[in-house]
């Protein structure tokens, strides 16, 4: 129903549950803290984001301002 802890730690790359709470933040997945202050989310999610690919999309969330100068070209 919910990741392990081993696999919270593979998925983020990180073992202190604050950093994986924010690396969860930061790539836009759903999560809960528990009362150890520890992050859970739910394999549902995971299979949402990890099989449909929805992680690419929620991952950027700043702008491409390159575009703007065309110093980089649009995606």
């Amino acid at each position: 129903m919910f990741l392990s802890s081993a696999e919270l730690a593979k998925l983020t790359g990180y073992r202190r549950p604050s950093a994986q709470a924010r690396w969860l933040a930061r790539n836009g997945w759903k999560f809960t803290m528990n009362g150890l202050s520890e992050p859970v989310v739910a394999v549902q999610e995971m299979s949402r984001r990890m099989v449909s690919g929805a992680g690419a999309a929620a991952a950027r969330k700043e702008p491409n301002f390159g575009v703007l100068d065309g110093q980089i070209a649009k995606a």
